[in-house]
């Protein structure tokens, strides 16, 4: 069921704009194994000013969060604001693990939407306008990946939208099925036309895999598939999506058993991590 932040949006409209600068940007894509023992999980690395200018192309967008719950995010992934705290999803992602009694992706998605709600809640409705973006305006996605209270492991995750019609944020929660290949951010039409296969220079793309397997059986082969298919959305984008895509690829596999496995990632994202317990401080 989709969650409604009654906000004050619409009093806010023409208050004076309460932020710096927000980042954004990502193409996030997952496959989850067909009995749900594992997941694997791939972004890129690219962030963007409010201009569209190139920040970063080394940023993380998937961490580790105590060594057995994997975080990622697509969106507006850091606010600045010059009167009140600014947003940062991955320091939000940490907080809320280290505070959680109940660390189920579960409990940790719903911790983390409701304080991202709350935050945009209090932000001019102008600000908001230019945060979502279309079609469907999106303006934040954040998902845990870890084992639910039944014992399996479970990708959950939440995305929150601008309703200018409702002049709203809604939260719509999705929990990832068994055997399926999702994608969250920029660039969502390539993601579908490399994975079915439906066009000349998909197939042309597919075959430099060899031989692409049926997906949701091992891990390691889906890893490949995960950062092939990032790879092809970013050649092949154009308009906003290009601008919005690119860096390195961190691609990563977390088990049921709570082991994750790195399968490539950027030197230094480790520190983004929230370490195991009786680990390193974070910094």
């Amino acid at each position: 069921m989709a969650r409604l932040w009654s906000s004050t949006l619409a009093v806010l409209l023409a208050a004076a704009p309460l932020w710096g600068q927000a980042l954004h940007g990502s193409l996030v894509v997952w496959i989850v194994s067909e009995r749900s023992d594992y997941v694997v999980i791939g972004a890129e690395s690219r962030s963007v000013d409010s201009t569209e200018r190139v920040v970063s192309d080394q940023d993380c967008k998937i961490i580790s969060l105590g060594g057995d719950t994997l975080f990622c995010e697509t969106g507006s992934r850091e606010i600045a604001s010059t009167r009140r705290a600014s947003w940062n999803s991955l320091a939000t992602a940490r907080s809320i693990y280290a505070s959680s009694p109940n660390r189920d992706p579960v409990s940790l998605r719903n911790a983390w939407s409701e304080k991202a709600g709350q935050w945009l809640s209090r932000c001019s409705e102008q600000l908001v306008r230019q945060l979502a973006h279309p079609p469907n305006g999106v303006i934040l996605f954040g998902g845990f990946i870890n084992r639910g209270r039944n014992g399996t492991l479970s990708f959950c995750s939440e995305q929150l939208k601008y309703d200018p019609a409702r002049h709203d944020i809604t939260g719509e929660p999705i929990t990832a099925a068994p055997g399926q290949v999702g994608a969250s951010g920029r660039a969502l039409g390539l993601v579908t036309e490399f994975i079915d296969g439906t066009t000349y220079r998909a197939i042309r793309a597919r075959k430099l895999l060899v031989n692409v397997p049926a997906l949701g059986i091992d891990p390691e082969k889906d890893a490949i598939v995960v950062r092939a298919t990032i790879t092809f959305a970013m050649a092949n984008a154009v308009g906003q999506d290009k601008a919005e895509l690119g860096g390195d690829i961190d691609v990563a596999i977390i088990r049921n058993d709570r082991t994750i496995q790195w399968v490539a990632r950027k030197p230094g994202c480790s520190r983004e991590d929230y370490p195991p317990i009786g680990g390193t401080t974070f910094r």
